[in-house]
């Protein structure tokens, strides 16, 4: 009986030996979702002087991000979990000494859970799917990191380029308002139309303070998505405007099967009742008996050794394991229900994501080529008249506010194409997002109105 079990002990640690290696299911998913880097540009460990690029944002965080190697070492603490549960039980040993009179002995006894050791490889490939599922369910987090440093980028590159643009706005309604000052002062306006000038120029001041602000807001938001500090956060350096809007608009066609399936929510919730599925026969068993294997040995003085085995048989008297059973049955069935569900709500989102990127590129587009040429053209107009002597500067700055707010308008829509080209990474991903992509989540501090009077 000692050899059998130590033969048992031994066929399970080979066993244990032979499991397959782990999948390194987020590595894969980095390399196929993310843009590959020049070869000579790993994982940057400064912060270069140039401005800071989309795709080296996301590099960067890779390489600095707190709370990606939290979620990492996380992770690995849980998949070790995982495989210690499905392992055996620890060896059972006891000792006893009994007196009776002058004679002694002494008895040792070795238990091992036999159950356990025989559903050893169903516990194994259940282990197994548990760690699989949890490195999907990091990929996801990490990819959802990542579109969150994504879209932070556009709102704070966005919220420069704003704020860059009020500070020559300033400028231009501080010269009109110190020309409406000199006008008062000789007495060619009267005190409510230099005042109306004045408060153009506060507002103005005002709004590029408050965009200044802003700006400076968006920024700290990216940094501490990059996981930058000290003398890094302030080296960082970003574009002064967004990319170029694309002229033509990008492909919307509805997601096959094979995208819907690579999504990594969806591959979460497969591998989540995939792993319900593989513990169904050990649970089964499980539920309704329990087996435990014994060897003993009991020696005294001057007596001849006594060895003995022992069975033991657990069985669960009330129900014989059918709530547990049930149990199992309802979180599978569950599993498989939340499996679909997952794949139509990703169909939606999919179809939710490229309609919106679709609608902000016409907005976009519209705003570049027809709204912002049009403003252009009634400032030459307005300027052709001011030539003539035909009107006045005050005029003239009028149709300039005008066409700053035009301006203000079409660098909203770029941003907001940009936020919307995000959402659509990341629909397409299946990744955990925390930061919406919708323009009126980060609103912008207003410009100045330009209603006053003129």
């Amino acid at each position: 009986m000692n050899r059998l079990l130590t033969l048992c002990c031994l066929a399970s640690l080979l066993s244990g030996c032979a499991s397959p290696p782990e999948q390194q299911v987020l590595q894969a998913t980095l390399q196929a979702r993310l843009p590959a880097p020049p070869a000579s540009a790993p994982l940057p460990a400064t912060i270069d002087t140039a401005p800071l690029s989309q795709d080296a944002a996301l590099r960067l965080a890779l390489a600095h991000s707190p709370a990606l190697q939290a979620l990492m070492a996380s992770s690995q603490a849980q998949q070790s979990q995982s495989l210690a549960r499905a392992r055996p039980g620890l060896l059972g040993f006891s000792l006893e000494r009994s007196q009776q009179g002058d004679e002694r002995s002494l008895s040792r006894t070795l238990t091992l859970g036999l159950l356990d050791l025989l559903t050893w490889p169903l516990q194994s490939a259940q282990a197994h799917r548990e760690v699989e599922q949890q490195q999907i369910d990091l990929a996801r987090q990490v990819m959802g990191h990542l579109h969150d440093t994504r879209v932070q980028w556009v709102r704070a590159v966005a919220a420069r380029e704003r704020a860059l643009y009020l500070a020559d706005v300033l400028t231009v309604t501080q010269t009109g308002a110190e020309l409406a000052r000199r006008m008062q002062e000789a007495g060619h306006f009267s005190a409510l139309q230099g005042t109306q000038y004045q408060v153009q120029a506060v507002q103005a001041r005002t709004a590029l303070a408050q965009a200044r602000q802003h700006a400076l807001m968006e920024r700290e938001a990216l940094i501490r998505l990059l996981g930058l500090e000290g003398a890094q956060a302030e080296a960082l350096s970003l574009p002064d405007r967004l990319p170029a809007l694309p002229d033509t608009p990008p492909a919307s066609t509805a997601p096959d099967e094979d995208s819907l399936n690579e999504r990594l929510d969806v591959r979460l919730a497969l591998a989540r009742w995939q792993a319900r599925q593989s513990g169904r026969a050990a649970t089964a068993l499980g539920s309704v008996i329990d087996v435990e294997l014994g060897a003993g040995r009991t020696t005294g003085h001057g007596e001849a050794t006594e060895h003995s085995r022992e069975l033991g048989v657990h069985l669960s008297a009330l129900d014989l394991g059918a709530a547990r059973r049930s149990a199992a049955s309802s979180g599978e069935d569950a599993a498989r229900l939340a499996w679909l569900a997952t794949r139509q709500q990703a169909r939606s989102e999919w179809r939710s994501a490229l309609s919106q990127r679709q609608s902000a590129h016409e907005v976009a587009l519209s705003a570049r080529q027809e709204l912002l040429p049009l403003h252009q053209r009634l400032v030459a107009e307005r300027l052709k008249q001011y030539n003539g002597m035909l009107i006045g500067p005050f005029e003239l700055l009028a149709q300039a506010r005008q066409y700053r707010d035009s301006v203000v308008t079409a660098l909203e829509a770029q941003r907001d194409y940009w936020l919307a080209d995000a959402q659509v990474q990341a629909t397409r991903e299946g990744s955990a997002t925390g930061l919406m992509a919708l323009g009126a989540s980060s609103a912008s501090p207003a410009a100045p109105s330009s209603e006053q009077g003129h």
